[in-house]
């Protein structure tokens, strides 16, 4: 019996390991921080960009490094959010310039990467957690991540099955060449290989999917954050305040407030999350006053559908529309730092 559990066990792991080797579900060689993404020259002065996909496919980020002048950098996984930044900037302590895009979704502590555990440590969860008082059902689907980690050692197929069902899909279509009508089935947000930063270029949006097609992945996102908005009790708080505190004493912040869908505000969120939302941006602000805060969510029209590739995701045309405004409202904010400086020189004794 004893024999039969163990072929049993092993023949299954060996099955997933296959299947999540040709799906390409294995870990990246980059490590256990993520992918590596940069744009520009990687000597001198570097940009540090902290956020999720949301932030990448928000500008162009060429034409922010041609603007600043130097090499931006960063990481990435899945779902990426505060926590999972925080040991990013750990490991770029030199970097003079730090970008930190925020949003409705990545903020939301019940939204979790689904790599969270591979980068943020234990103890480090464990204490903010205690900190930030997160209830209990929060705390145990955290804490359950770093328990899943183990068992996909054997099984890394393990809490996958939306992803897998993706790939799966990508694979039949590829195979049998329909790749261009996938797109009109899925929410998958393609970006260049690494290590390029930059967003993929798509036309496709969420004004042209079907009710179904909208329907499902609204289900799928609702499943994902129980429903729910919280942007106070949990890991991500914490985080956050720690990562501001920290690009302050290393340079230049600049805080990018970015947008999400009318499907995505429709379906999720009501004034109070709305309100909190906002006072959570209050509190980032009051720890760096001095960090230059950019409002791409508060663009005239960018929350169209016609803007975003899925709920989320803005696609080229929203990426058209929020790169001149980012690099405008960049270059009014040094302006105005530069008249300050200015100012402050005049205003000395020996002036």
């Amino acid at each position: 019996m004893a024999l039969v559990v163990w072929l049993s066990l092993g023949s299954a792991s060996l099955t997933c390991h296959l299947l999540a080797s040709w799906l390409g579900l294995t870990r990246t060689p980059n490590g256990f921080l993520g992918v590596y993404r940069r744009v520009g020259p990687d000597t001198g002065p570097q940009t540090l960009c902290l956020g999720s996909s949301l932030l990448i496919s928000a500008v162009r980020w060429s034409k922010v490094q041609d603007f600043l002048g130097q090499g931006i950098e960063t990481w990435a996984i899945g779902g990426s959010s505060p926590d999972v930044w925080e040991v990013w900037q750990q490991h770029r302590p030199s970097d003079s310039v730090t970008i930190v895009g925020i949003s409705m979704y990545d903020l939301n502590e019940m939204h979790l990467a689904d790599d969270r555990a591979t980068v943020v440590p234990l103890s480090r969860t464990i204490q903010d957690l205690l900190e930030s008082k997160a209830n209990s059902a929060l705390s145990h689907r955290v804490l359950t991540q770093y328990a899943l980690r183990y068992v996909r050692f054997l099984f890394p197929t393990a809490g996958m099955s939306d992803r897998v069902q993706v790939e799966l899909r990508r694979k039949i279509a590829e195979s049998t060449g329909h790749q261009n009508s996938l797109t009109s089935h899925e929410g998958v947000v393609f970006e260049p290989p690494p290590p390029v930063l930059e967003g993929a270029e798509s036309t496709a949006s969420i004004a042209d999917w079907s009710t179904a097609r909208l329907l499902r992945r609204t289900e799928v996102m609702r499943e994902e954050n129980r429903s729910r908005h919280d942007f106070f009790h949990g890991p991500k708080y914490e985080a956050l305040h720690r990562i501001m505190l920290r690009a302050r004493e290393q340079g230049r912040v600049i805080l990018v407030v970015l947008p999400v869908s009318d499907a995505y505000k429709q379906a999720f969120l009501g004034q109070s999350d709305i309100s909190a939302f906002e006072r959570a941006i209050d509190e980032l602000r009051a720890i760096v006053p001095d960090a230059m805060l950019v409002r791409l969510d508060q663009l005239s029209g960018i929350s169209d559908p016609s803007h975003f590739v899925d709920l989320v995701h803005l696609n080229s045309a929203g990426r058209d529309i929020a790169t001149p405004a980012f690099l405008t409202r960049v270059s009014e904010g040094e302006s105005q730092l530069r008249l300050a400086h200015s100012a402050n020189e005049w205003a000395t004794p020996d002036k």
